[in-house]
């Protein structure tokens, strides 16, 4: 059965969130800077999980994992966003209030990037998103 994670796109107001989403969808995958000091439980998540994206205060998206947590070296062309969690696509459609992660999280720090949730959290979310598995 796979797990869920709520991942976090970046932090509102820090100004590289839309740069991040971007390369998120560009590079069908989660990225997560490599200086990211609460990270959570990204390098748990396993080929067949299912990742949410958190894009300032909504869920925007959801995807199925493909392949393990990579870790890149930092270069010019990834500028520190080394980490990357491939997925088959990004599934979109309505914006989701991202109300309830911190009473589904499953353990860590509310302020982690990435979350582990509850899978009847997670499911409802994506419902709500539109297009389920």
């Amino acid at each position: 059965m796979p797990k869920y994670f709520v991942c976090s796109i970046g932090e509102p107001g820090e100004g590289y969130d839309d740069e991040n989403l971007c390369r998120c969808i560009k590079d069908k995958g989660y990225r997560l800077n490599l200086g990211c000091t609460q990270r959570g439980p990204i390098e748990d998540i396993q080929t067949g999980d299912i990742l949410i994206l958190k894009y300032k205060d909504e869920l925007i998206g959801y995807g199925r994992v493909t392949d393990k947590v990579q870790k890149e070296q930092e270069t010019p062309a990834n500028q520190g966003w080394g980490f990357i969690v491939p997925v088959t696509l990004w599934i979109t459609g309505s914006r989701v209030p991202k109300y309830g992660i911190q009473v589904a999280q499953l353990s860590g720090s509310p302020y982690d990037a990435v979350k582990e949730v509850q899978r009847s959290f997670a499911l409802e979310k994506i419902e709500d998103i539109g297009f389920p598995f």
